[in-house]
């Protein structure tokens, strides 16, 4: 094992509490922190770069659109109406999408990754894991692959017949034959997660059981999920109560709650992450709580689609342990991960005098969190002898040329005005992989252009679906308007 060391002026440990050393130097080898060496005063400062050493960032909840959903015209309205835009998405290679999508993060200060994989069928399903677990290992990040599983409701929350009645015969013949694909038989499709954790899984790639939603998915495929994760021993992670249709739906067919259905499904474990959870009630949070689940805030997205804002405060008070997901859509579609906490962070803290939600609470939960959310291991997300070797070099002397150190909060200039240029190089397992905004391991700019020309070829078909796809949204809207999600 080769033994690393880089001398800051500034390093974060954590910030539950907020444990800063100064003139520090940082050892690692292994992938892990050897040490950490506290050293010397303001006198031997000079000679010590001016940098700010945080633990690296973990993205509870995404997948991994290197294209983003702009660009084939999937622009931003309700959830429900914006799920069937991104059904026009051509079929790319899944390796340049991935990496691409990984990258970005990367640049971001993002080290761990739940990518909820978008699958085009079950057929092509092992190739494109293979392709994405090459697109992490060729980034340098750690993912936890999610599998995709769902057996009913293809179109909406509803049997697609009803949402189909919507429709004149043409258009509900055009959308079917289009959009209503076969569903593999449950077994077959649990079958997939082993035989895809076989293919890729390794120290930085981990495989989970993905139940999409309680909408998709009957209580045989939750209970099956339950048995075999709990079987394997593998996490779980599954979108929950995103919207308020969502949460009328989960209402009228669970009339105990759909957390007590998940209780009752043996769904509830600290191995499960659910995300969104934008509508969760105060008892549900409790309930979430009292088995160690994880909720991934997904603020911009929530904000972005019409979905509403997370009850972060109930959330924390309930002892709900929450990440941050980016969901592929942050607010400006850069997946630039500083800014999400900040956003979260000004909208849960509080008004007047009022604190709720602190910025330490939302780092922890943009880290170390985030990182349980992807491994499950408390490894992860802070700064010690024995952890992960994953960090961020701040060049500080950019972030902060008008504070004086006297005055100065290292941690709150952080959190209040790092943006993705402020970084100087990210690290991994001890990978530093990234260095003043370029990816070590591959070379976007010529993949890029790989994606645009593959896309490029598709745009006609896309353009020429336009007009069905608006009177599909039309109809799914006519649909949750008269209330029928509520049959």
């Amino acid at each position: 094992m080769t033994a690393n060391a880089i001398a800051t002026r500034r390093l974060l440990q954590g910030t539950a509490p907020v444990t800063l050393i100064t003139n520090a130097t940082l050892k690692f080898a292994g992938g892990l922190i050897t040490e950490i060496e506290a050293g010397g005063d303001a006198a031997t400062s000079g000679a010590v770069p001016d940098t700010l050493i945080v633990p690296a960032l973990a993205n509870a909840h995404d997948h991994g659109r290197g294209l983003k959903t702009l660009a084939y015209g999937a622009f931003d309205t309700a959830v429900e109406a914006w799920v069937p835009a991104t059904y026009t998405i051509p079929p790319l290679d899944p390796y340049p999408v991935a990496a691409l999508a990984f990258a970005r993060m990367a640049r971001a200060g993002i080290t761990s990754i739940v990518h909820c994989h978008l699958s085009a069928g079950l057929a092509t399903l092992p190739s494109a894991a293979e392709a994405v677990g090459r697109a992490a290992r060729d980034v340098g990040v750690r993912i936890a692959f999610v599998v995709p599983l769902r057996d009913r409701h293809r179109l909406g929350y509803g049997p697609d017949e009803g949402i189909l009645a919507q429709f004149d015969a043409d258009d509900a013949r055009a959308i079917a034959e289009r959009w209503l694909k076969p569903i593999p038989p449950i077994a077959e499709q649990l079958d997939m997660v082993e035989r895809i954790a076989a293919l890729i899984e390794s120290p930085n790639v981990s495989v989970q059981y993905g139940p999409v939603g309680m909408e998709w998915c009957s209580d045989d495929l939750l209970r099956e999920v339950a048995t075999r994760a709990a079987h394997h021993r593998r996490r779980i992670h599954m979108h929950l109560l995103e919207s308020k249709y969502q949460r009328e739906w989960t209402d009228r067919h669970y009339p105990d709650g759909p957390v007590r259905r998940l209780e009752t499904l043996g769904l509830l474990s600290d191995r499960l992450t659910v995300a969104h959870g934008t509508w969760l009630r105060p008892e549900e949070s409790a309930l979430l709580a009292r088995h160690n689940v994880t909720v991934s805030i997904n603020t911009s997205s929530n904000l972005r689609l019409r979905s509403g804002i997370a009850p972060l405060p109930a959330i924390r008070d309930a002892r709900l342990r929450f990440a941050i997901g980016l969901d592929a859509l942050a607010l400006d579609d850069d997946d630039d991960i500083l800014r999400e906490l900040r956003l979260t962070h000004l909208l849960h803290g509080g008004t007047g005098f009022d604190r709720e939600i602190n910025c330490e609470e939302v780092f922890s939960a943009g880290s170390a969190a985030g990182a349980c959310a992807v491994c499950g291991s408390g490894a992860v997300g802070h700064l010690a002898p024995g952890a992960a070797a994953d960090f961020i070099v701040i060049d500080y002397a950019a972030l902060a040329p008008d504070l004086h150190s006297s005055l100065d909060d290292p941690f709150q200039t952080f959190f209040r005005r790092a943006q993705q240029r402020h970084i100087e190089s990210v690290y991994c397992n001890g990978r530093r992989i990234v260095h003043r905004g370029r990816v070590l391991g591959l070379d976007e700019d010529a993949l890029q252009r790989q994606l645009a020309a593959q896309f490029a070829s598709a745009v006609p078909e896309i353009t020429a679906l336009k007009s069905l796809l608006e009177r599909f949204q039309q109809g799914l809207e006519r649909f949750y308007r008269a209330g029928g999600h509520l049959r």
